[in-house]
């Protein structure tokens, strides 16, 4: 089976960054109006990251001109990739306990909000998904880790379409979090969902196929050794069947964490020697679990392919993705 990506949407940071005393240097959405794109009722108790999936999903159905109907939903899913949930909503959630009115002193509509996978159940009742529907957690390789998900439940043969993505809201509480789990780095915000499907159902629908994700490999490794990525990258271009010196970029993050970014820097270096590196924390910040995600949208709005995306991990998860032109 030959899997293609045929609608992508993203929702995008702006980019001048803000600059607050209290949560630091970030790139944020401000564009991004959840109220004039999803309506008011479909925003009143969700939380922002789930906005920002249910925003994405609906570019992404646009994008690739699938209309979801009953004849096809139960066979459409969706796999969402975060590193949290909503840090928010649970810290809105736990605040409000305390300082509520009793008896009730919470909202109870607001309470899947504190639900890893509240922005999936959100976007799929939206778009009447109802597929496989999926949430995974696997901090900055979320949205390669979405997309293996959706691979998987393409191949098994649960779906014929998954639209598949990552995103990463910037809130205080969020800011809180990243200053003391991660390394100082500005942050960022924003969502990226992508069509999935067989290429023989994109064509039989009369898709056009963007990209075909030719090699998508997930493992957990001890160390920050270079050597294990190498050989990921190594293994995956092989698999794809694409040579090293045809990928005409690789994109990745800087972790922040010394050891794992040498580590990264010359596993790259090694595999992909002719690669033009895209690292985009210049343009949105650290947008941690959406970060793959933005970068693939990047890769295949701008057609620079045949392209590599590798996230790393620096407590031992790898990823690495290769995408090539789709054929006709």
């Amino acid at each position: 089976m030959r899997i293609v990506i045929s609608g992508v949407g993203a929702i995008w940071p702006d980019p001048v960054p803000e600059e607050d005393p209290e949560t630091g240097r970030a790139f944020v959405a401000r564009g991004f109006d959840a109220v004039a794109l999803l309506g008011r009722r479909a925003t009143q108790y969700s939380h922002r990251s789930a906005q920002l999936v249910m925003a994405a999903c609906g570019l992404a159905l646009d994008d690739a001109g699938l209309a979801v109907t009953d004849e096809n939903r139960d066979r459409v899913g969706l796999t969402v990739g975060t590193a949290a949930g909503s840090v928010t909503g649970v810290a809105e959630f736990g605040l409000d306990s305390f300082v509520q009115p009793r008896p009730h002193m919470v909202t109870a509509a607001k309470s899947p909000n504190c639900v890893l996978n509240a922005a999936a159940g959100s976007t799929a009742i939206r778009y009447g998904l109802r597929g496989v529907n999926a949430t995974v957690a696997a901090g900055p390789a979320s949205a390669l880790v979405a997309l293996r998900h959706a691979m998987v439940m393409l191949r098994a043969g649960h779906a014929d379409t998954v639209v598949a993505g990552s995103s990463e809201e910037f809130t205080g509480p969020v800011a809180r979090v990243a200053q003391a789990a991660r390394a100082p780095r500005a942050h960022g915000e924003g969502a990226a969902m992508f069509v999935l499907e067989d290429a023989a159902v994109a064509q039989a629908s009369g898709r056009t196929g963007l990209a075909e994700v030719a090699a998508l490999t997930v493992r957990a490794v001890p160390g920050q050794g270079a050597e294990q990525l190498t050989g990921m990258v190594a293994a995956a271009l092989e698999t794809a069947g694409v040579a090293a010196d045809e990928v005409v970029a690789v994109a990745a993050r800087h972790t922040g964490e010394p050891e794992a970014d040498a580590a990264q820097d010359e596993a790259i270096a090694t595999a992909l020697p002719a690669a033009r590196r895209l690292y985009s924390e210049e343009r949105i910040g650290d947008c941690y679990g959406a970060h793959a995600a933005l970068q693939i949208a990047s890769l295949l709005t701008e057609r620079t392919l045949p392209a590599a995306v590798v996230a790393v991990d620096p407590d031992g998860l790898l990823s690495v993705a290769v995408l090539k032109r789709a054929q006709p």
